[in-house]
């Protein structure tokens, strides 16, 4: 016992003055704002027991870019970093944000903040999430998700993803929320069908428990396994020919359907990356190919398909 005191003792200081780096000032200019950096100055770093303090954190319209450090507020309850333009690293050129150490996450906001993809698996607690963009806001730092997986977050009763250009899928499997508010309203509410994945979506569809309580704005459709049903939209949508080819080859898109032709990728049938075209789908030049095999990778927002074409 008496060793186990002499250990805290040594060790309890260095606890209390451990540092969280903070390369973000305009993050910690707001904790200051907040009364919870106790030093009160703009020095690139705030204490651990500050940071593990900290229940509910509001950092709206802070115009920071980095929110690294974030993830020693472990005991965060609600957390909004709603219009903050977030960078990336130099794999991305969005945003990063980590809650995965959150695990008494309740609420969490970061609309409009520059983010493509989020992480809350670890976040079973959590009970509302906002993603989505304002009308009107800054083109610079909107988010521009296109899925979003809650499968893990069984409390789960409110989603905002709304505004989003390319979002078009919902994870909601094994929801036991009593009820459920979800928008994934498009600016114009045309331009996108939005698969959201549940445990029965013959029940979903009818409105019939346990989904009689869900209220859900903007187009969708309930799917058992949304991967799937956007891997065959995109298969039966979209067409290659002539095959074989000599001069020419033409995309076909069936139907619209809120699916955007990205690129198409061309490679050898080694999978050697030749070209990628972005444009002019109707009429792809391959005269300039040698004679053979090569594999045509079309890329859109709903996934991608590949084609062997055969070059004469």
């Amino acid at each position: 016992m008496k060793k186990f005191v002499l250990i805290l003792l040594i060790y309890l200081p260095i606890f209390i003055n451990a540092q969280v780096i903070l390369p973000d000032s305009n993050f910690e200019q707001r904790l200051i704002d907040l009364n919870i950096d106790s030093d009160g100055i703009v020095n690139g770093q705030i204490t651990l027991v500050d940071a593990h303090g900290v229940v509910e954190l509001f950092l709206s319209g802070a115009n920071i870019n980095n929110l690294s450090g974030l993830e020693y507020f472990v005991n965060l309850e609600k957390l909004n970093c709603h219009y903050n333009p977030l960078n990336g690293n130099s794999g991305s050129p969005y945003g990063i944000i980590n809650v995965s150490t959150m695990r008494n996450l309740k609420e969490l906001d970061v609309r409009a903040s520059h983010l493509n993809n989020i992480n809350v698996s670890s976040n079973t607690l959590l009970e509302k999430i906002l993603i989505g963009n304002e009308l009107g806001g800054d083109i610079q730092i909107i988010n521009d998700f296109k899925m979003l997986d809650l499968s893990n977050n069984l409390k789960i009763s409110h989603v905002d993803a709304s505004h989003l250009y390319n979002f078009i899928y919902l994870n909601m499997r094994n929801n036991a929320a009593d009820s459920v508010y979800i928008n994934v309203e498009d600016i114009d509410n045309t331009t996108k069908n939005v698969c959201i994945e549940v445990d029965d979506p013959v029940a979903a569809t009818n409105g019939t428990a346990p989904y009689d309580n869900w209220t859900v704005i903007g187009n969708h459709y309930y799917n058992q396994n949304c991967a799937l049903s956007l891997e065959k939209f995109v298969n039966e949508n979209f067409k290659i020919y002539p095959n074989p080819a000599t001069e020419y080859v033409s995309i076909e898109q069936k139907e619209n359907d809120g699916v955007t032709l990205k690129s198409v990728q061309i490679l050898e049938s080694s999978g050697k990356w030749i070209k990628s075209v972005k444009d002019n789908f109707n009429q792809i030049d391959v005269s300039h190919l040698s004679k053979g095999m090569y594999l045509f990778v079309i890329q859109t927002d709903k996934g991608n398909k590949t084609e062997k074409i055969i070059i004469k």
